[in-house]
């Protein structure tokens, strides 16, 4: 749920950074998501299952206004994030573990080469 939150702060975020901060950015963006597989992969190991987690909607009894400014019971969709277990192979996200930790020095070393371009390309 918080990353759902998170994704619109971050946008407005964004839309007021530096041309040097959308580049840094957009640089780290790959690392970012690695390591964030990287997490899941280990999480998903350490519980021996992975977690899918889904919106489900659901409705609640409200007070609205008519146009006269009455008030009057009306609905309105909420959603909640269920959480429901996967069976793994934890074999194979062990592998995948793996590789994404050796991927992840090669990425560093381009983020920093591409973050050294930002801040030529874009001083402040």
């Amino acid at each position: 749920m918080l990353k759902h939150l998170a994704l619109p702060a971050l946008a407005i975020l964004a839309a007021c950074a530096t041309p040097q901060e959308q580049c840094i950015n957009t640089a780290s963006n790959q690392v970012r998501t690695m390591q964030a597989l990287i997490s899941t992969t280990q999480g998903n190991i350490d519980r021996g299952y992975a977690i899918h987690r889904s919106q489900e909607p659901y409705e609640v009894i409200d007070v609205c206004y008519d146009a006269d400014d009455n008030p009057y019971n009306c609905f309105h969709t909420e959603y909640r994030t269920k959480e429901t277990p996967v069976t793994i192979d934890v074999a194979e996200e062990r592998r995948k573990l793996a590789q994404l930790k050796r991927r992840l020095p090669a990425e560093r070393r381009k983020m920093d080469a591409a973050i050294t371009n930002c801040r030529i390309q874009f001083p402040e």
